[in-house]
């Protein structure tokens, strides 16, 4: 009994002792399963701070990137429907050139009420479900030429147009702010309607005025031209913008994974060390539990 009794206390703290080697090689075998130091924030003590603010910087930057793409597709819809209005505009050119005669000026008349038909079309063209040119208001068809007549080729004339001047912005994570909507307002889309409405309602009446209308023409495909330009530079700068957050989020995601992540060579030495430990604990155990009094007598 005498020695039960000298052996007891032995045998408990080597057993609490040999409890936690076990716990601690669980811990650190989880480690090596996962490759992580932990699987939430609170085993990762004072690196859960900064493991936090990496990630919730990763989101950000990858809802900037998805925004900056939005604008990007809108931009590329924008720059092709204004592409197109070009073309329809170097027609409208032709057709005016091809004019020399009073008598042509029915056939010339019949073509500009077209192109003033495709050019509408094109303008009023949808994108996701909103049109492009009407501002703020892109659930509202920018132009509607029921009410509207160009009475002559110099007075600005936007009475077709249906949405406001709010030009649709973005802005960016670096607190720039970056214009990238156009609205039907704009010089070369005003004096294609211009040129076109004058035509087609029948105001030319001799051939007089086909050089005033060819250079409107001009002026309206030089103004086409600029926007097509500004739309695809827009492109082009979101884009750079978008590869700089990817190598952000590319150094943030290795920054914590190097605050999460195990040291694989360390974890294995540790896991050893554990072991032999765990081995010669249970080995001192079994002798300690097997003594036995008679052996000493």
């Amino acid at each position: 009994m005498a020695m039960r009794v000298a052996t007891f206390q032995t045998t408990s703290s080597l057993l609490q002792k040999t409890m936690t080697t076990q716990a601690k090689l669980a811990e650190v075998q989880a480690q090596q399963s996962s490759g992580l130091k932990s699987t939430d924030y609170g085993g990762l003590g004072a690196s859960a701070g900064k493991v936090v603010d990496l990630n919730v910087s990763v989101s950000r930057a990858e809802a900037n990137i998805s925004a900056a793409k939005t604008v990007i597709s809108r931009s590329d819809m924008a720059a092709s429907v204004l592409q197109d209005i070009t073309d329809i505009l170097t027609n409208a050119r032709s057709a005016v050139s091809g004019t020399s005669s009073s008598d042509q000026l029915d056939t010339l008349k019949q073509n500009a009420a077209e192109y003033l038909e495709d050019l509408k079309l094109m303008v009023n063209t949808q994108y996701q479900g909103r049109y492009l040119f009407s501002g703020s208001m892109t659930d509202t068809a920018p132009v509607d030429l029921s009410a509207y007549s160009a009475t002559d080729l110099t007075t600005v004339n936007t009475d077709y147009y249906q949405g406001d001047s709010y030009i649709q912005s973005i802005r960016l994570d670096n607190g720039q702010q970056m214009n990238y909507g156009t609205t039907a307002t704009i010089d070369g889309i005003e004096q294609a309607f211009r040129a076109l409405s004058y035509v087609a309602n029948g105001n030319l009446t001799d051939t007089s005025e086909l050089a005033d209308v060819d250079a409107l023409l001009v002026g309206a495909q030089d103004g086409i031209i600029a926007a097509t330009s500004k739309a695809g530079s827009t492109s082009s700068r979101l884009q750079s913008y978008i590869q700089n957050e990817e190598d952000f989020i590319a150094e943030a995601k290795e920054m914590a994974k190097d605050e999460t992540s195990i040291d694989v060579a360390e974890a294995a030495i540790l896991a050893t060390s554990y072991e032999t430990q765990l081995e010669a604990s249970f080995s001192a155990l079994s002798k300690i539990i097997n003594l036995k009094l008679v052996d000493y007598l």
